[in-house]
């Protein structure tokens, strides 16, 4: 029985030292996550941003809860062991919950990039808007697109006059480079600006994002229920031992 305990002590150890890295890591992934897409919050609303904030709280949380699990372990404290085990518990459907919202999150990119864009294009250029605007060209310049569905979506636009796009559109970077463009054909147009629209290349990288940082917590997740087994099971047998003593 003591080989037994010590085993499952040391095993438990050695997952607390693997549950420290896993919320170290979750802490990067958000912040990375956030830093990277903050540029296009205009597009993406509050909505996106909540899962890489959770997985950092997370992440946070983890090395508390870590820690109590070392000392629970390490001092066969049965009441320490229990509450490391709960404590896990409720961390597994957190993340869970993250992951399955990120998942539903991901089903509706499509819509909510076109609506937000469609609105953005309409305050480009507009005073007040500078944060629409720089989104508008930072998505445009780095995707080498231009629009929404297509460079023609500028021509309902109060800035494009009928006949201009923005010069993040322009294949060179030229100051004024796309006046005019809207009165070309599609051809001679294309030798100017990127034609293609920015919402499927940008869906297609939110989307790919979404899946990888969902699965990141279910992944996670599904790793520290088997930390939670371990940690009843030594909370248990722990008791057992101070009941026969």
């Amino acid at each position: 029985m003591e080989t037994s305990i010590k085993c499952v002590k040391y095993t438990l150890f050695l997952f607390n030292l693997l549950f420290s890295l896993s919320g170290l890591f979750l802490i990067i992934t958000g912040g990375v996550v956030q830093g990277a897409y903050s540029q296009y919050l205009d597009f993406l609303g509050d909505a996106f941003f909540s899962t890489p904030v959770f997985l950092i709280i997370v992440g946070c949380i983890i090395f508390f809860v870590a820690f109590f699990g070392c000392c629970g372990a390490i001092k066969e404290n049965h009441c320490m062991t229990l509450t490391f085990a709960i404590l896990l518990g409720v961390i597994f459907l957190m993340e869970i919950g993250a992951g399955i919202a990120a998942y539903k999150l991901k089903g509706q990119v499509n819509d909510l990039l076109y609506n937000n864009m469609e609105m953005g294009m309409q305050n480009y250029n507009q005073s007040g808007y500078d944060g629409v605007t720089h989104t508008w060209d930072g998505i445009q310049h780095e995707l080498n697109c231009c629009g929404t569905e297509e460079y023609q979506d500028w021509s309902n636009v109060t800035f494009s006059s009928g006949s201009n796009v923005p010069d993040s559109c322009c294949l060179s970077d030229i100051v004024g480079c796309g006046l005019g463009v809207l009165n070309l054909t599609p051809s001679e147009a294309a030798m100017k600006i990127h034609t293609e629209g920015c919402l499927d290349i940008f869906s297609v990288k939110i989307k790919s994002n979404i899946g990888a940082v969902g699965g990141l917590g279910i992944g996670i997740g599904f790793f520290q229920l088997c930390g939670m087994i371990f940690a009843l099971y030594l909370a248990n047998t722990i008791k057992k031992e101070y009941e026969t003593v």
